[in-house]
């Protein structure tokens, strides 16, 4: 399968998703997983992953996260069955979710990369009796992150595409809300250029010794002309 990009197009189950994003998870145990957040024409998001292991063939998943996550995490707080712990926060080994019962498979740490940024992870693994559908629990530096995912197969992901067009919308307002400050700063500093310029012209520039309504500086007067200090952050 060619090598997905941010901006792609690609078919899967009759709908067609865009790449948005692009998350390459290393985890300590050697094993990597590259995970492709993707979005439909209606809106909805998820999560496309591909997970490499030496010595085995690439698996494929797709995932969707649970957006009521205070709701799953008070339903499995009643669930009678041992734990497993992440720092103080305990998660059932079992528990049903949707009339699916999930059971603890295994715990993964790992570092993730994504736009030049590391973040580092922890994952607590669990499927089903047939290893055909996922949950995770993901911590995070600063939040959690609860997933549910179901096996797929290579040959399902058809119709690549690169993007139509280099610069898209969703690309300009990434561009724009990760570089705002630089953004501003460039516009003054072009602003302050051009109206200098633009004063240069009008008091300086192509004198002509019989038109009396211009003011011309003398090379020893005391100003000279403004100077203008850019600002940082």
């Amino acid at each position: 399968m060619e090598k997905l990009k941010r901006g792609y197009l690609f078919d899967y189950k009759n709908q067609t998703w865009k790449v948005t994003n692009i998350y390459e998870i290393k985890w300590n145990d050697g094993s990597k997983t590259l995970e492709y957040q993707v979005k439909n024409k209606k809106g909805e998001v998820r999560y496309l992953m591909l997970e490499f292991v030496r010595k085995q063939k690439t698996s494929f998943t797709f995932w969707e996260k649970i957006a009521d996550i205070n709701q799953f995490l008070k339903t499995i707080s009643k669930t009678e069955s041992d734990f497993v712990s992440i720092g103080s926060a305990k998660f059932p080994k079992q528990f049903q979710y949707k009339n699916v019962t999930y059971t603890f498979d295994e715990r993964c740490d790992g570092t993730c990369h994504y736009d030049y940024e590391t973040e580092r992870v922890n994952s607590l693994d669990y499927t089903n009796a047939d290893d055909s559908k996922f949950f995770a629990i993901q911590l995070w530096d600063d939040e959690i992150e609860i997933s549910t995912g179901i096996s797929i197969l290579k040959s399902q992901i058809s119709n690549i595409q690169e993007r139509t067009s280099f610069i898209s919308s969703d690309s300009v307002w990434d561009f724009i809300s990760k570089y705002f400050v630089g953004i501003i700063f460039t516009l003054f500093l072009l602003m302050t250029f051009l109206l200098n310029k633009c004063s240069s012209n009008s008091w300086d520039g192509n004198r002509d010794p019989n038109d009396s309504t211009k003011v011309y500086r003398n090379s020893n007067n005391y100003y000279r002309g403004r100077s203008s200090r850019g600002f940082g952050k």
